[in-house]
């Protein structure tokens, strides 16, 4: 296949399947073999966090007739490293850079819409606890099923319904779980076609004891003597315990069946478009822009994300990083297939878009024809401004470039060409990366300037955006 020079290329490849099944390994298959050809070989290798999920669903996808290897990864990111440090099936001789490996089990839901059994896969893991203050704790997984959600990853249980709350208003997410943050840097790490599913064991509204979660031991292994005791002096426990069961074994069910459907179908090639911004504040233009694009580029993913300190950027942001945040949750909301990823946000210092590229090209174990980078008219004009812009270009995404008022599509085109040819690059692929869409005069500054004359803004952005502008007092 030769390589995607253009979004005019990009449009018409559109149709690549990458097949994944899983071949048997033949008898007369030589003693060595090569790490990345070995992983074509092998079944895949499916985590629990305890002992009782993975064999509830080795028993059911051996019920189903999938062909796996199965390992207890342990409860708690800690658990995660020392597994990492322990166990065979994580060695690169047992698991080389290219095997699919998929973290399953149950988890809690923080989005009311999901009731016990959901079952999703992880769109994006957001690392939501100390252990993940470093910069960057968001990865993105490259294996997904047809229904995700983004999943906050704690290092405490979050059993509590208050708590539940706090944590979707901060992160979004439509679950919550203690092990997928520290599998994912691991997976990342070790170059795994890696995933993430889980299904629901308790809602959003749904309280566990402190009791309940002394039964389990890091390892993933059921506290005998600690269950005998509690059960001894609390008979009552009896039925709550039954219960609390019976749901998970609903959920694992549930789960094991969306696995099975995950590991035995076809993958169409994904393809990921990513666009970034100060959304300071977003507005309606932002979200049509790049549903527009999506759907012109064929790109089934999407991801936001807010900027951090651009250095690029004059001033200093009028409206809180979690303000700002919020904002574009709730102006992307509609748009298919679209997540809010804060890593920059969360980094300390300048943050540049190379380095973001570079994360999620690892994460998702990606190329240049796998990213769409949609930038506006101004930004491109300036890219050679931007650090390591030609290892972008080059080497990590497709630039795709939406025109904006005073110059049109033609000729921000011509422009573009003519600059980047001065360059010593090639200007035709520059001038080919420009949408055909319509200029619009329409920016962040509009709606500040709109605000502090007291005027209105709602041609500007959607109501959910207004409503948050206005009772927060914003740009006032």
């Amino acid at each position: 296949m030769r390589p995607v020079r253009s979004v005019t290329d990009l449009v018409g490849s559109a149709g690549l399947i990458l097949p994944t099944a899983i071949i048997p390994l033949p008898m007369n298959q030589p003693t060595q073999i090569h790490p990345h050809t070995l992983s074509n070989w092998l079944p895949p290798l499916i985590l629990a966090p305890t002992r009782f999920e993975l064999k509830t669903i080795r028993a059911e996808l051996s019920n189903l007739g999938i062909p796996a290897s199965f390992d207890c990864i342990g409860v708690g990111p800690g658990a995660v490293w020392r597994w990492a440090q322990s166990s065979a099936s994580t060695q690169t001789a047992r698991s080389p850079a290219g095997r699919t490996v998929i973290l399953a089990g149950v988890a809690g839901a923080l989005d009311p819409a999901f009731a016990v059994g959901s079952v999703r896969s992880a769109s994006m893991i957001i690392g939501a606890g100390s252990e993940f203050s470093r910069p960057s704790p968001s990865y993105m997984p490259p294996l997904q099923s047809s229904r995700t959600t983004v999943i906050a990853s704690v290092d405490m249980t979050c059993s509590d319904s208050k708590r539940k709350q706090a944590l979707r208003k901060q992160t979004g997410a439509g679950m919550v779980d203690m092990e997928s943050a520290a599998f994912a840097a691991l997976a990342t790490e070790r170059g795994w076609n890696w995933g993430v599913l889980r299904a629901v064991s308790d809602d959003h509204a749904t309280e566990i004891p402190k009791w309940m979660n002394s039964l389990v031991h890091n390892d993933g292994s059921l506290q005998v003597a600690t269950l005998a005791t509690s059960i001894l002096f609390h008979p009552s426990r009896i039925a709550r315990l039954a219960a609390v069961g019976a749901s998970a074994r609903r959920a694992l069910r549930e789960l094991s069946g969306e696995l099975a459907i995950l590991l035995t179908k076809r993958h169409p090639r994904r393809r990921t478009l990513i666009f970034g911004g100060t959304f300071d504040p977003p507005h309606r233009r932002h979200a049509e822009m790049v549903a527009a694009a999506a759907k012109f580029l064929d790109c089934d993913r999407v991801v936001i994300i807010p900027t951090g300190h651009s250095p690029l950027r004059d001033g200093h942001d009028a409206a809180p990083n979690a303000d700002r945040l919020e904002m574009a949750r709730r102006a992307f909301g509609e748009v298919h297939g679209a997540v809010i990823d804060p890593r920059e946000m969360n980094r300390s210092g300048e943050s540049f878009t190379v380095d973001t590229l570079r994360e999620i090209a690892g994460e998702r174990s990606a190329n240049r024809d796998d990213i769409v980078l949609l930038i506006g008219a101004d930004q491109a004009l300036q890219f050679d401004r931007w650090k390591s812009w030609r290892e972008i270009d080059h080497n990590l995404a497709t630039i795709a470039i939406v025109p904006r008022p005073p110059l049109a599509a033609a000729k921000l085109a011509t422009q573009l060409a003519e600059k980047f040819s001065r360059l010593g690059e090639d200007g035709e692929r520059w001038e080919m990366a420009v949408l055909p869409f319509e200029s619009v005069d329409l920016s962040a500054t509009m709606v500040r300037n709109r605000l502090r004359a007291n005027e209105g803004i709602s041609d500007l952005v959607t109501p959910a955006v207004e409503d948050w502008i206005r009772n927060n007092g914003l740009y006032a």
